[in-house]
């Protein structure tokens, strides 16, 4: 059962920031993506690249289009034809690879130049795409059944570019959605790391611990939003979704505004980079004596019951055990007259704050070495200004990975280790040897912010 325990703020510490990735390592990712051509049945990858759908492309070629979009065409050989637009043509390192790289202002911004027009379809049949074979599509999601009639030929891609594939490969050929070679659970190229990739996004990891513990700190009466997001500071790491601050019932996915903290309000905070999130939510208070209405009889059972449901999620992951399994844990915990959860209670991460889920009731999908996953259970509550919530990523690794991280990176896995010391002597949670915490303040949280050393523990 979880208590209020006083306990140090933890120290975070954040290591070495990494280089950048060497140019070989993203033509070895792309020989592995050919190398499942065959397990998915295609003779080409399309991936289509934009904003807020780009890190399929960005993983491959190293291009993140930004404000402009980009398309990837590859064969089972090579290193492939890139479209880029005007302002991404020589953006390093896709430049730098030996890739083909094809000017298609058409992928420019509107109104930007366009005075070296190209035919899109030349461009394919260019790179390759012909009559007769089966293109795969990627750069997007996945579709469910029940949602549209044919789960294969639904594909997240703008319209311009699938028809044309359509109508370039003709009706001896195909053109399919091809996401899961990415981003399904079992077997995805970004559902498992390699120890570099870990050592990476624990440096991600790191950074939103301390921005949001530093952001905790500035909770205050009369304190607005903006000045507590003015903590969450990015150490120009590009961001895996915006940062959200609130205080108040106007809780979820909103920036922070001009609105002040009240003595009882809820508060939410988080931040995520790529490869790493943190969130913290709880109340603008020292005790329950501070809130006021249902709140002062509620909220202490349901940061009670949150936590032994989160700690629980902890201890139940590890390498090869079924999401099913999880999440049968995990709900078996949760008192159901107190909160309902409102998403999958844990999911993959990547480049992207939400990569896949497998965690729902019956799921035999086994969690693999390599996985980044996110501790993400969010509870629905029936009472306005009242949240909680406690998220934090963790790498998952076999003997040999784990072998491999503490030989190849030392400094890391000393990191790795004081962090599952912390949890074992101080929180009362004793995870797998197969998890790794990539935060410092993995599982610590101050629920009354006002009381910043008084924090759950079991």
């Amino acid at each position: 059962m979880a208590q209020l325990t006083h306990l140090p703020i933890p120290n975070v510490v954040v290591g070495t920031r990494p280089g950048l990735i060497p140019v070989e390592t993203y033509a070895a990712r792309i020989a592995a993506a050919q190398e499942l051509f065959d397990a998915h049945e295609i003779d080409a990858l399309i991936v289509y690249g934009d904003r807020e759908s780009f890190a399929d492309l960005c993983y491959l070629t190293g291009l993140d289009p930004r404000f402009e979009e980009a398309i990837f065409v590859l064969q089972s050989t090579g290193l492939g034809t890139l479209l880029l637009g005007n302002e991404n043509l020589h953006q390093e390192p896709a430049s730098l690879l030996s890739t083909k790289i094809v000017l298609w202002q058409a992928l420019s911004p509107a109104g930007q130049k366009r005075d070296q027009p190209a035919s899109l379809p030349a461009i394919l049949r260019e790179a390759g795409v012909e009559p007769g074979i089966r293109v795969g599509v990627a750069g997007g999601k996945a579709m469910n059944v029940g949602y549209v009639e044919d789960i294969q030929h639904a594909i997240m891609a703008p319209a311009y570019l699938v028809d044309t594939l359509r109508q370039l490969v003709g009706s001896t050929g195909d053109v399919v959605n091809a996401q899961a070679l990415f981003t399904d659970p079992r077997a995805g190229l970004r559902t498992s790391s390699t120890a570099e990739e870990i050592v990476r996004f624990e440096y991600a990891a790191s950074i939103t611990a301390q921005s949001v513990q530093r952001a905790m700190a500035a909770i205050a009466v009369g304190v607005p939003e903006y000045v507590v997001a003015d903590e969450l500071r990015d150490a120009g790491l590009p961001h895996s979704c915006h940062a959200m601050m609130q205080f108040g019932p106007r809780q979820g996915l909103y920036s922070a505004t001009g609105n002040t903290a009240s003595l009882g309000d809820a508060f939410t905070i988080a931040f995520g980079l790529r490869g790493g999130l943190t969130c913290r939510a709880g109340a603008v208070a020292a005790s329950a004596d501070d809130l006021t209405g249902e709140n002062a009889n509620t909220f202490d059972p349901l940061i009670r019951n949150y936590f032994d449901v989160v700690s629980t999620w902890w201890e139940s992951v590890q390498v090869d055990r079924t999401t099913g399994a999880v999440f049968e844990d995990v709900d078996r915990v949760r008192d159901e007259t107190v909160f309902e959860f409102s998403l999958n209670p844990g999911h993959h991460l990547h480049l992207e704050e939400w990569t896949n889920s497998a965690f729902e009731a019956g799921s035999d999908v086994p969690l693999r070495s390599g996985s980044l996953l996110q501790c993400d259970v969010i509870p629905v509550v029936p009472r306005k200004n009242q949240y909680v919530n406690i998220e934090d990523g963790i790498a998952l690794a076999d003997g040999e990975l784990r072998t491999e991280l503490s030989a190849g990176f030392p400094e890391f896995w000393e990191r790795i280790e004081r962090r599952r010391e912390f949890l074992r002597n101080n929180i009362g949670v004793n995870v797998h040897e197969s998890v790794l915490p990539l935060s410092d303040i993995a599982l610590w949280h101050a629920p009354y912010a006002l009381n910043p050393t008084q924090a759950l523990t079991r």
